[in-house]
């Protein structure tokens, strides 16, 4: 079973916990083709810098950073599309 339980982690992103594909986890994770971050919980642009392999990038993390670049442009504007 231990060994059943280890292929089933595997298959999942190590952040998010979602199901990453072989060719994903083969392509961007690292060298036990784990994955650290996956399309769901990062952008593809840290994920080709090596986020997915458990490499830290200079990119912001989109978990951390206001927008998804990180400079806040993303944020959402409620007031009837009138910014203060």
């Amino acid at each position: 079973m231990a060994g059943r339980m280890r292929v089933a982690e595997q298959r999942a992103c190590l952040h998010c916990g979602r199901h990453v594909s072989r060719d994903f986890r083969r392509t961007f994770g690292d060298n036990e083709n784990r994955a650290h971050r996956c399309r769901n919980c990062d952008t593809h642009t840290r994920i080709a810098h090596g986020s997915a392999a458990g490499v830290t990038v200079d990119i912001p993390d989109p978990e951390t950073s206001l927008g998804r670049h990180g400079d806040g442009s993303d944020q959402v504007v409620d007031d009837g599309g009138e910014r203060a």
